[in-house]
């Protein structure tokens, strides 16, 4: 066992997988601190966001927040999850709604994995799709499950893996076990971001 610790410690610096981690975790730590900087100025010097999220509510409902952030989760992660976490806060049980986030966020998950198998058997559409995210694609060739782990924990384009998935055929079994990390995902950064809002 020892030996196979080893030899995967050896391919992963190879490959360089903990350079990319360092850099991940150092962007993901400077983001982070942003968004609580901007969270805390925001409810300092403003009625906070409670308020605005409550105001527009009446406007827009509940219905059209989950199907846009949905959307958005299939489609590249157009908006940052984050923002829907945070209105999450609004409800009276807001660690349910974050349960249907990280619900929503895994299914579209696994929508942008079959979206990634049709688009894959469409010659002219995968050669273009393989040259927009080249470098995705080729971390997730070089580092396989571990990328998917990382991108269901920090801010990396987690569609965008689940895509490039379903391109290179990556096993659905596999998939649906490691994106359930998207789970604790979303509750972690719910349980940081409610201590400021």
């Amino acid at each position: 066992m020892w030996n196979s610790i080893k030899r995967y410690h050896f391919f992963y610096h190879r490959k360089g997988f903990y350079t990319f981690l360092k850099q991940v975790s150092i962007k993901f730590g400077i983001l982070m601190g942003v968004i609580l900087l901007g969270l805390i100025l925001f409810e300092r010097f403003t009625p906070g966001i409670s308020f605005y999220f409550a105001k527009y509510s009446l406007i827009v409902s509940h219905e059209i927040v989950l199907a846009v952030f949905f959307v958005s989760e299939t489609i590249l992660g157009l908006v940052p999850p984050d923002l829907f976490i945070v209105w999450a806060k609004q409800f009276t049980n807001p660690y349910a709604v974050v349960l249907l986030l990280a619900a929503l966020s895994y299914s579209a998950g696994l929508v942008a994995y079959y979206m990634g198998i049709k688009l894959g058997a469409i010659e002219k559409v995968s050669a273009i799709i393989n040259v927009k995210f080249a470098s995705q694609f080729k971390m997730l060739r070089s580092w396989g499950g571990l990328i998917i782990v990382i991108a269901a924990l920090l801010p990396l384009p987690y569609s965008t893996m689940c895509l490039g998935a379903g391109m290179l055929k990556y096993s659905l079994k596999a998939l649906l076990i490691l994106g359930l990390f998207r789970f604790v995902r979303f509750f972690a950064y719910a349980a940081v971001l409610y201590q400021v809002v």
